[in-house]
């Protein structure tokens, strides 16, 4: 049990390999070793999780966490417009087909799509919603902890 607990703060205190970007033909490659003069080094950190560092690194990774927040906030407003496109193109369908003096199951089954559909997208968005506000946190999180430094 002890060489476990050894091998993990090892581990923690082990330093990251670093990785490197190149572009080869059109084709974006990541490698532990440069492969050209111009290979850039990437951080592989993941975001949300500063080191004590330069006062640049930590706004970088906020910068970061920012960016996919917004990117997060254009899927919602996509979301919530495929929604209304899709329910409004189903209400028609039902509206065409009441005038056409239909059977109730077939009314029945068109509302069912509708209700199931909006259902859909609701939990979509919430998902959507709900990573957007863990985005939030951590940036919070990043701010205050650049502020402390």
């Amino acid at each position: 049990m002890i060489k476990y607990a050894w091998l993990l703060l090892l581990g923690a205190f082990s330093a990251q390999a670093a990785v490197y970007k190149c572009e080869q033909n059109g084709v974006v490659e990541f490698s532990q070793f440069p492969c050209s003069g111009d290979a850039e080094t990437v951080d592989m950190r993941p975001l949300g999780t500063a080191m004590p560092g330069t006062r640049g690194e930590y706004k970088q990774q906020v910068d970061a966490l920012k960016r996919q927040s917004r990117f997060v906030e254009f899927q919602i407003s996509l979301l919530e417009q495929q929604k209304q496109q899709d329910v409004e193109a189903l209400k028609s369908e039902l509206y065409k087909l009441r005038r056409s003096f239909p059977k109730a199951e077939e009314l029945v089954v068109l509302q069912q799509k509708i209700d199931r559909t909006e259902q859909l997208y609701n939990e979509k968005i919430a998902a959507e919603k709900a990573s957007l506000a863990g985005l939030k946190l951590k940036v919070g999180s990043l701010e205050r902890q650049y502020a402390q430094n």
